[in-house]
This record gives C-alpha cells, sequence and structure tokens, in this order.
C-alpha cells in the first residue's frame, strides 16, 4: 500500500511542475556518479588484467627454487603432479653483453628446450626465429630495446659476448679470473614491453657457464588453480624448496592495484553521498506538497509511521531510477568500449590501442548495494525530520 501511494505521489499529475523539476534534477545527480562508478571500476578491472597478461608472458604459473640436485627424474616427479602442464629448468642472472664497441647491462635466461611448452613467445618474435640450438651452434633471443642499444639491425651473422662474475671472488691480482665470458649467436628479436625490458634468453648450459648451476629453478605451467598445484606440489617435493606462485611473486604490486581501485571507489561513493542530499530536499518538498493528503489519511486511520513510510519510498523511487538508469548507462559505455574500443588510448607504448575495460558483476552488486542504503538512508533522514512521530 505504502508504495502505491509513493508511485501516485511522484507521478501524480497534479504536482506542481517544480517538484517534477526537483525530483528529475535529483533523478540524475544519483545517475551520473552510479555510472562513472560503473565505468571507473571497470577501466581498473581492464589495467589489471591486462597487467597480469603482461606478468603472465614473462613469470611462469608457478617457480620452485632452492634446487640442491638439478635432475630429469626431478622434472618427471613434478610433472606426475596433477595439475601441472610443463615444466623447465631456468637459470637467471645478470650479465654484460658486448657488440662490436657497444655494451649494455642485460638479464640473461638461460632455459632447456621444454621452456616454450611453459611460456610460449611465438607471438612476441619480431623477427628471426625461437631457435636457440642448431646443430652445436648456441643461439639467443634479445629483445628489441637491446638490440637498439647494441645497433643490431638483423640477426644474419650477429654474435654477441656476454660477460658474467662467476662465483668465485675476482683476485686482486689477476682481476679478470673470477669473470666467465661466452659468446652466442642472435636467433631473434622480441618485442619490449616494461616487464621483459633488457632481457635475454640462451640455452641453459651458457648461464650454466655463466652463473653456476647452483642457480637452478623450475618454471612450470599449469592447467589447474596455481595454490592447489602449489599444496600438491608442497606435498609431493621436499620441505626445503620454496615454491611461489605468480601471484605471490608480485603480491605487493597487485596489491597497490587492488587498494587503488577501492580508493577511486570510496572517492565515487562520496561523490554519490553528496548528490544523494539531493533527494532530502526532494523529499521535503514532497512532503510539504502532501500535506492535505496526509490529514486525509490520519483521518482514515493511518498512523504518521505509516506516512513515513511512504515518503521513505518515495526517495527510493527517484534514487532507485536513478541508480538504474546509472547503471543501464555505465553498462552500455563499458560495452561499448570493451567491444569496439572507441576511446583510444594517447600513447603507442602500451600492448593494446583503446582503454582496456572489463565488467565484473560484483562490481555491479557492490555498487546497487551502496545506493541503495543511502538511498534509504537519506530518505530515512527527511521523513523523520519532517513527520514526528507525535
Amino acid at each position: 500500500m505504502q508504495w502505491f501511494f509513493a508511485r501516485r505521489y511522484l507521478f501524480s499529475r497534479s504536482s506542481h511542475s517544480v517538484i517534477n523539476i526537483i525530483a528529475g534534477v535529483s533523478l540524475v545527480s544519483v545517475a551520473i556518479p552510479v555510472a562513472a562508478m560503473v565505468i571507473l571500476l571497470s577501466v581498473f578491472n581492464g589495467f589489471d588484467s591486462l597487467i597480469k597478461r603482461m606478468y603472465a608472458t614473462t613469470d611462469a604459473d608457478i617457480e620452485i627454487s632452492r634446487i640442491e640436485e638439478p635432475s630429469e627424474s626431478l622434472r618427471q616427479q613434478i610433472l606426475e603432479v596433477e595439475g601441472v602442464k610443463a615444466a623447465s629448468f631456468v637459470i637467471e642472472g645478470q650479465a654484460l653483453a658486448r657488440y662490436e664497441k657497444r655494451e649494455v647491462a642485460v638479464a640473461v635466461r638461460g632455459v632447456d628446450e621444454n621452456y616454450f611448452d611453459v611460456l610460449p613467445i611465438s607471438g612476441s618474435i619480431s623477427q628471426g626465429s625461437s631457435e636457440l640450438m642448431v646443430g652445436e651452434s648456441s643461439r639467443a633471443l634479445i629483445t628489441r630495446d637491446v638490440a637498439q642499444l647494441l645497433s643490431i639491425y638483423t640477426t644474419a651473422g650477429t654474435n654477441i659476448t656476454l660477460y658474467a662474475i662467476a662465483g668465485s671472488p675476482i683476485g686482486s691480482i689477476l682481476p679478470f679470473s673470477g669473470i666467465k665470458s661466452e659468446r652466442v649467436a642472435v636467433a631473434g628479436i622480441l618485442q619490449s614491453s616494461q616487464q621483459t625490458k633488457g632481457a635475454m634468453t640462451t640455452p641453459l648450459h651458457i648461464a650454466e657457464k655463466l652463473f653456476g648451476e647452483d642457480k637452478t629453478k623450475i618454471y612450470l605451467s599449469c592447467t589447474d588453480s596455481a595454490e592447489k598445484v602449489k599444496a600438491r606440489l608442497q606435498t609431493a617435493l621436499a620441505e626445503d624448496v620454496k615454491i611461489t606462485t605468480r601471484a605471490e611473486k608480485n603480491a605487493a604490486f597487485y596489491q597497490i592495484m587492488r587498494y587503488e581501485k577501492w580508493a577511486v571507489f570510496f572517492v565515487a561513493l562520496l561523490v554519490l553521498l553528496i548528490a544523494s542530499l539531493s533527494i532530502i530536499g526532494t523529499v521535503i518538498m514532497l512532503i510539504v506538497e502532501k500535506r492535505d493528503q496526509q490529514q486525509t489519511l490520519l483521518s482514515m486511520g493511518a498512523d504518521r509511521g505509516f506516512i513515513r513510510g511512504i515518503f521513505v519510498r518515495e526517495g527510493l523511487l527517484i534514487s532507485g531510477i536513478g541508480g538504474a538508469v546509472g547503471l543501464t548507462i555505465g553498462i552500455i559505455v563499458v560495452l561499448i568500449q570493451q567491444f569496439f574500443g572507441v576511446i583510444s588510448l594517447p600513447s603507442a607504448s602500451f600492448l593494446v590501442d583503446s582503454y582496456p575495460v572489463e565488467l565484473h558483476l560484483t562490481d555491479i552488486v557492490a555498487i546497487f548495494i551502496t545506493f541503495v542504503a543511502i538511498a534509504w538512508s537519506v530518505s530515512q533522514i527527511a521523513a523523520n525530520t519532517m513527520i514526528k512521530k507525535r
């Protein structure tokens, strides 16, 4: 019954035009911040997914380190664990790359023949091939920024010398005795990104000679959740190995992204809260306008709690319509951007041409519950202020 009166009061033709205009303004003031919240959260979701995809090209699903004796039997043992798709031995270290008279510091990653089953790079090669071994010849993959710094414009007949400090200390009499060097040909040039900047990929035995076998890790790709596979690996392997998922490896960065997203949510929520204060004025003016009808309802046996409920629902109707309009506009804008990429990025340094957006149902539910709670609160304030118990 209260909803019936609320709809009649709000949409009645006998209502003054000024009240209708104010109600329309209140509706718009709610719709705009709600739409903005949907769009902003979707943009953060899009960038979050984009960054995770970028890390997925350089970081394995799971990384196993502190391995005492890397062997093929250990790799087979890991492959037998449920959820493990592929496993590769990897050695990483810093080295100095020299080509002719130019030098640049690089992050070397030595990999075995199973590496590209763990981290495929077929779509990242801009020149050359990904074959690291041709017969007995060792070859390497370099990123475009390394190629530019070394002035390498073709992979044909290009050889790079790598220098690294071995595990033994550098002697004072012969300072070069602790430095190892290896020569490799360039097999291909990869596209550069923020995660792969200054990187080089070589065969595993090259990295073993430069850095030592004690730095060996195992990279895994999974067909199941990385957290579930990690739990199974901890049961199957020795206790002294260290098992890290990609999310754990980049936990600080992911946490910052979540904090930024919800910081933007609360800023938009503050704007919505301020805009919702206009509902108080609208409800108060409706209460004043319908004063005669209130007396009629009281004479028919209605109490003041019933009348307050009518005007609380007036506020919920106004904010509900505004919120529904805002949600609809926000969802339409996000879907258009998601599928058609109408708004492009101002810089060409990103991996995508348009702003990445991603619509999450949980965000829509959170926004809906939030503006309903705010609408109910401000409507209660207006109704209780104007219609006293006595």
